[in-house]
């Protein structure tokens, strides 16, 4: 496990998704999370507090919370003694293979409301799952990995609007595309075309076009081709495939239109992007 060692009152640290941290704030010390995605965090031994904007919440051993970034909190350990913490982060947008388009929506609505973070107790199932957690052995990498993700996504289940469901008959276009939308992985985009899709629904490319963007803000094509181009970063940074593999994996038969799609969007060539964000061992 890995331990941090803070340096001063306020606490630092790099951030990697589903390893399981141990790190101990000083009396009256602060720690802030860094990095995207969400961050779930349990007091392990102290007491303190989740402060954020005006307000501030309590923690006592055992007690925790889980977050996303733009929530900012700061935890702050009491002035009478150190706080230990146990605690990992979840990044959404690594999983686009599992999350629907609807999910992944109502992930990015919850980043843009701070007053979005679950706080669980000692004696809640949260709090007593991710105490069996910390204490499996480390070489049972994935399947801690795979518990952490579920733990999480039980987590924030309960933060998720429940859309309505209608029976199959006379059902409106809007419905049917509310109920695709969250069945229809964001990874199957790469391969799909508003055509495609539009034929699903039985209904125009340009009707379709309209409610994907009312309803995503932003034109399809534009969200396609940046998942394409998100996918093929990660593929660069912790792979060693060719480019050329990368550019057809994400969708693209010819490989100079991914290298200026790419330098367009990022200001580089995928091989430059490439040396300047290599693979983490």
């Amino acid at each position: 496990m890995f331990t941090g060692r803070p340096q001063g009152r306020q606490v630092v640290m790099t951030e990697f998704p589903l390893i399981i941290k141990d790190l101990t704030v000083p009396p009256a010390g602060e720690w802030s999370p860094q990095g995207s995605g969400w961050t779930v965090v349990r007091v392990a031994e102290g007491s303190g507090y989740c402060l954020r904007q005006k307000s501030a919440s309590a923690l006592q051993s055992g007690d925790g919370l889980m977050a996303p970034h733009h929530a900012g909190i700061t935890v702050r350990a009491s002035q009478l003694g150190s706080l230990r913490l146990h605690y990992f982060q979840v990044q959404p947008e690594l999983l686009n293979g599992l999350l629907t388009l609807e999910e992944c929506q109502q992930f990015k609505t919850l980043a843009t409301r701070s007053g979005r973070i679950h706080f669980f107790r000692a004696d809640e199932l949260i709090g007593q799952q991710l105490s069996r957690l910390v204490k499996l052995p480390r070489v049972q990498k994935l399947a801690l990995r795979c518990a952490l993700l579920q733990l999480w996504a039980e987590g924030v289940a309960g933060l998720f609007a429940l859309a309505d469901r209608s029976g199959p008959g006379g059902r409106k276009l809007r419905e049917r595309f509310a109920e695709l939308a969250g069945q229809v992985p964001e990874s199957e985009l790469f391969g799909l075309s508003l055509g495609d899709l539009s034929r699903q629904l039985h209904c125009s490319e340009r009707h379709l076009g309209r409610l994907f963007r009312q309803k995503f803000g932003v034109p399809f094509r534009t969200h396609q081709i940046e998942l394409r181009l998100q996918r093929a970063c990660h593929l660069l940074a912790d792979t060693g495939t060719k480019v050329a593999a990368i550019a057809h994996e994400c969708g693209y038969q010819h490989l100079g239109l991914f290298n200026s799609t790419f330098k367009k969007r990022f200001g580089m060539t995928p091989s430059q992007w490439r040396r300047k964000h290599p693979a983490r061992n």
